[in-house]
């Protein structure tokens, strides 16, 4: 399958790092393309004021510009692209995906860590749960021989530093992206806790 650049796919490159700075190379290395192909969407983020060209000597490199709010539509629709990405090519994630979707009014779900990757591999999955609702997945323990290691908490602001910045560098979110993602802005545009 042959990959579509666009403008989301090069902000997906920052999903796990909001201070990241990217040469134009490393961008196309990520993306599989020549950084020829990559350089108008690039500059067409600039010239939007999603992305901030930084200029040193002969190095330029682009970060992500939370001056302009606009980045947080961004950042929300590339997580839902990367989420709508593994769901197609990970059968295991769209059956627990399927699951929990029973539960996406009153819940929030986070898969974090290293089964990030490739669920099938891990031994375990680690999921943050967000809100009161009690929910039962036992049968999919057993069905799929995967250890789900549940974390639930009544509100994202519980979380503990640590935990935060885990779940922010390696994460699939499964609904409500746009609390989560504001959540994560906001700690950076503070004080680039994540």
């Amino acid at each position: 399958m042959v990959k579509k650049i666009t403008n989301i796919k090069i902000i997906e490159q920052y999903l796990s790092d909001y201070n990241k700075r990217y040469y134009l190379r490393e961008l196309a290395s990520l993306l599989k393309k020549p950084h020829q192909t990559i350089k108008p969407y690039v500059e067409a983020l600039v010239k939007e004021d999603i992305l901030t060209k930084i200029e040193r000597k002969n190095i330029i490199e682009y970060s992500l510009n939370f001056k302009d709010k606009k980045i947080y539509d961004y950042l929300i629709i590339a997580e839902k692209e990367k989420l709508m990405e593994r769901l197609r090519g990970d059968m295991l994630l769209k059956v627990l995906f399927e699951k929990l979707s029973l539960f996406f009014k009153r819940n929030t779900f986070i898969i974090f860590g290293s089964a990030v990757d490739k669920i099938q591999k891990r031994a375990y999955i680690n999921l943050l749960v967000i809100r009161k609702q009690n929910i039962n997945i036992e049968d999919f323990e057993k069905i799929y021989n995967k250890k789900i290691h549940k974390i639930q908490i009544k509100s994202i602001e519980e979380l503990t530093p640590t935990l935060i910045k885990e779940i922010y560098k390696k994460h699939i979110i499964f609904n409500n992206t746009e609390q989560i993602i504001r959540f994560f802005g906001s700690l950076y545009e503070e004080n680039k806790l994540v």
